[in-house]
């Protein structure tokens, strides 16, 4: 549901500023009045600020000109529509408000019609720039974000990975670096059909984030495949770690329309020791991809990693 509209209303002189006030209520808008420019300016210093500013030109300590340009200065993915109001209706004068920042002008004494009117262009233009916010939000998550299950893409997942590993590297930090692969995932898709498929990747996804720490890196690579990146104590850790959540995997309750469905994951991982040059990210996941591998080989539902740890 879309938040009410907010108006701030800039006006020294306050039986102007209440009658706008009064006509801006009728309208269905809320509203905020300052009666000086410094005052705007610290409405909308604050969080949430109104969306739509009708501000005088002719005004103490910052007049609307002055107000429009420290407005435009604020970072913001969603600017406010300006109304400038004033008497200064030459060409040369709205031509000057419009370029330090207005959006709009209304000519002052008021016609309630027109002001009305620009009030409603402010609310429609408003209205299609937050749609326009909104859908770019969803486009940049999308470019990030594995659709079904809510985790980090391969692709920037990777990215992340790499700052991880520079991070480390400086903190002298152990690293597991582990794939995990859901075992006989066609057999679930077969036999329950692939919306149980999606939905248990979807919770095996929040299961893994239960598993792991904030902090820890986990993403969707494709298909049923998954990978994890983790700070350790020492290597015997990093297959306590690894052990624990495929225990869990293999313990959870997994559900589809009131089905329980038997779910285990083998897992795949190297140990990137602290200290230890870093190789590619692409390097890394070869290793554990091959050792996932033999962990399919020896039956599923087993942690192999590319290492011979004990």
């Amino acid at each position: 549901m879309t938040p009410p509209l907010t108006a701030l209303i800039a006006d020294d002189d306050k039986a102007t500023a209440k009658l706008v006030e009064m006509l801006l209520i009728k309208w269905g808008i809320k509203t905020v009045v300052a009666y000086d420019g410094l005052e705007a300016l610290e409405v909308m210093m604050q969080a949430d600020p109104p969306s739509l500013l009708l501000l005088d030109w002719e005004m103490p300590s910052y007049s609307g000109i002055e107000l429009c340009e420290k407005i435009r200065q604020i970072d913001t993915a969603n600017p406010p529509y300006i109304i400038l109001c004033t008497a200064r209706d030459s060409a040369e004068h709205i031509v000057q408000g419009l370029n330090k920042g207005a959006n709009d002008y209304i000519s002052k004494p008021f016609n309630t019609q027109v002001l009305k009117a620009r009030v409603e262009v402010g609310k429609r233009t408003l209205e299609l720039q937050s749609r326009l916010v909104d859908a770019m939000t969803r486009l940049d998550h999308l470019a990030s974000f594995d659709e079904l299950t809510g985790l980090l893409n391969r692709r920037v997942l990777f990215e992340r990975i790499r700052e991880d590993f520079s991070r480390a590297h400086r903190a002298k930090e152990n690293l597991c670096f582990a794939v995990c692969d859901i075992d006989w995932f066609k057999r679930i898709n077969d036999k329950y059909g692939h919306p149980a498929g999606d939905a248990i990747l979807r919770q095996l996804g929040d299961l893994l984030t239960q598993e792991l720490r904030p902090y820890d890196r986990l993403g969707r690579i494709g298909g049923e495949e998954f990978l994890l990146l983790f700070s350790v104590k020492d290597d015997c850790n990093a297959v306590k770690v690894l052990e624990r959540i495929r225990s869990a995997i293999e313990h959870h309750d997994f559900v589809y329309d009131e089905k329980l469905i038997a779910v285990t994951m083998s897992f795949g991982a190297t140990f990137i020791e602290a200290g230890a040059e870093v190789a590619r990210v692409e390097a890394y996941f070869k290793r554990a991809d091959e050792a996932l591998y033999r962990s399919k080989e020896t039956g599923r539902n087993h942690v192999t990693f590319s290492e011979n740890i004990v």
